[in-house]
């Protein structure tokens, strides 16, 4: 090469041999004339120009000989597309940039370290390479080798940002591979981690065969989880490692929801509450309402398992467990001091939440209620319990008795519902009214022993009672009625359903006294057109409206209420003498009313 360019500063060389020596090197192919083209031509100024400045350093240089390398001549990197600038004084002009081959031509590859020569005998027949890290024999060496480094460590980084600042390679280069991930950095076990593996640069880089829910983080999963119930959650814990998991999380185990008569509910609790009391064995302090709807096999023994591990529970419903007696629930209400809500519908065994002396120690008289028939016979432990709603409907063994224990004990209720125990009477209802003074919502519906003595009892709770249902209460008059408006003047919701010696004053003095009514259930009672009249002037704010059965009520009441009331939202007339006219007067004032009637001619 060095003799070469000291051929070109003597003027030896012509051009054309000057092109078919360096045509091996840029075009790679066999030498053809060349064409009087326009890249030709710039190939030929651009030789032209190498040589005379080549000729004008041979000249400065006094001790050059044909044999020897020009001395102070330094061989130029070679660039055909790009013409060189005239030459000036101080020091060399920047390399331009690299740009393609005007012929579309692409480089031949770096022959590999150590290809067909050993590395001491490359240095050996190399002394003189000059250490210029983008000067090289060869074209393909234009392309910068800190552009390899930079891939190198780019490689070792993981990072591709730099790609773009690099040189494309050519498709007769070897192609660079993407680096491979191994297995073992994907941690199946972490979520989290999968996911930040799972989102990596890599385009195209299939990561699992598994469904999209799988590449969910565990929060959105526990979110999800959250809108099922305990039997759903238990199916989902079965899935998968993961799901079991995520399913037993105590944040998901803040309520039991159960029901079903086939349900081992005693099973179901012991299980649910080992499992859930691991991380704190063996409470479960998360657990705070257990709904048991439905399940028939329950017993004391479910009761006692939420006793001794649920001590945070407020809230139970145990509807419709004919098995489950006083002592499951006064152990309950013993150890878990929080309770607020307590709704044990439908255990027709219950008669009192008392810490009585069980059967065996009580008189054989007293056997089968669970308490003596006088309260004062033996000694009871009174409990200060925090319940504030509690609901004995159709506990049919309940008493007067039973119910002076339950108020004794639960001095902090506001909602009381006596549905169907028929067995109360007037002196239980006066027994309530002593001890529960904040008592604001009370039922005795279908109580048949309830007469105007207990209404007379009720109406010493004042402004404070909102809501009163005396539905076939039909020993109740209209003196009973009258008191409770006179009192009661802040009620918002009246039952009275099945009364039948109701009359019209009566509901004149609830309309004049309780102008605050929401609600109002008049079926079957002694009403006319006057009563619905003083209604719906004085009560122009009533929501809810049933004169179902009502004969004598007409189209003059029900259009004196749609015109006063426009706010109703559900008018019963079934069984009622009503023409079509009532029917769409109600519907032009009342827009957004729902009428049930028995007409076939208003559909």
């Amino acid at each position: 090469m060095v003799q070469f360019v000291n051929r070109i500063c003597r003027g030896k060389l012509k051009t054309t041999e000057m092109i078919n020596c360096y045509q091996p090197l840029f075009m790679r192919r066999p030498a053809k004339k060349p064409r009087p083209c326009k890249e030709n031509m710039d190939i030929l100024t651009n030789f032209n120009l190498v040589a005379n400045q080549c000729r004008v350093a041979a000249n400065m240089n006094t001790d050059t000989t044909d044999d020897k390398p020009l001395r102070g001549c330094r061989p130029m990197p070679l660039q055909p597309l790009n013409r060189v600038p005239p030459h000036r004084e101080g020091p060399p002009p920047p390399t331009p940039p690299f740009q393609p081959h005007p012929h579309g031509l692409a480089p031949p590859p770096p022959p590999p370290p150590g290809f067909g020569v050993s590395a001491s005998n490359q240095r050996q027949t190399t002394p003189n390479r000059p250490q210029t890290p983008n000067h090289d024999l060869g074209y393909h060496t234009l392309i910068s080798r800190s552009g390899q480094s930079q891939w190198n460590n780019d490689m070792k980084s993981g990072s591709f940002s730099t790609l773009s600042n690099t040189t494309s390679i050519s498709r007769h280069s070897p192609a660079r591979q993407m680096p491979s991930i191994p297995p073992s950095s994907v941690d199946s076990s972490d979520t989290e981690g999968f996911m930040t593996t799972n989102s990596s640069p890599y385009k195209g880089k299939k990561w699992g065969r598994g469904s999209g829910f799988d590449r969910l983080p565990d929060d959105v999963v526990l979110k999800i989880f959250s809108n099922m119930s305990s039997t759903q959650l238990c199916n989902m814990a079965r899935v998968n490692r993961r799901f079991y998991a995520l399913a037993w999380e105590p944040q998901l185990w803040t309520r039991i929801n159960l029901s079903g008569e086939q349900l081992n509910a005693d099973k179901a609790l012991k299980t649910l509450t080992r499992i859930l009391g691991r991380a704190s064995p063996p409470f479960c302090p998360t657990i705070e309402k257990v709904a048991l709807n439905g399940c028939s096999r329950l017993t004391d023994r479910g009761l006692h398992v939420l006793a001794r591990r649920c001590p945070e529970l407020k809230h139970l419903e145990i509807k419709g467990s004919a098995l489950v007696t006083n002592s499951g629930i006064f152990e309950l209400v013993s150890k878990c001091l929080n309770l607020v809500h307590l709704d044990v519908t439908g255990c027709s065994q219950i008669t009192c939440i008392d810490g009585a002396p069980s059967h065996s120690n009580l008189p054989s008289t007293s056997r089968g209620l669970g308490l003596h028939s006088d309260p004062s016979h033996y000694p009871r432990p009174q409990l200060f319990l925090q319940i504030q709603y509690l609901d004995l409907t159709d506990c049919l063994g309940l008493q007067d008795a039973g119910l002076l224990v339950v108020v004794r004990n639960c001095t902090q209720l506001q909602c009381l519902y006596l549905r169907r125990c028929v067995h109360i009477t007037d002196a239980g209802i006066k027994n309530v009214v002593s001890y529960c003074q904040g008592l604001r919502e009370f039922s005795v519906s279908d109580c048949l022993q309830i007469t105007d003595r207990g209404l007379f009892e009720l109406a010493k709770l004042g402004p404070s009672l909102r809501y009163l249902s005396i539905a076939k209460c039909d020993q109740v008059t209209d003196a009973g009625l009258k008191h409770i408006a006179r009192h009661c003047y802040k009620l918002r919701y009246l039952n009275m359903r099945g009364c039948e010696t109701v009359t019209d004053s009566s509901v004149e003095a609830l309309a004049r006294s309780c102008s605050r009514l929401r609600a109002l259930d008049i079926g079957k009672c002694d009403i006319t057109d006057a009563g619905l009249r003083h209604l719906a002037e004085n009560c122009p704010n009533l929501k809810k409206l049933s004169v179902k059965s009502c004969e004598l009520v007409s189209d003059t009441g029900v259009q004196a209420i749609a015109y006063y009331c426009r706010g109703l939202q559900q008018l019963n007339i079934q069984d009622c003498i009503i023409s079509i006219d009532g029917y769409r007067t109600v519907k032009k004032f009342c827009k957004r009313c729902i009428i049930e009637h028995t007409n076939p001619g208003f559909y």
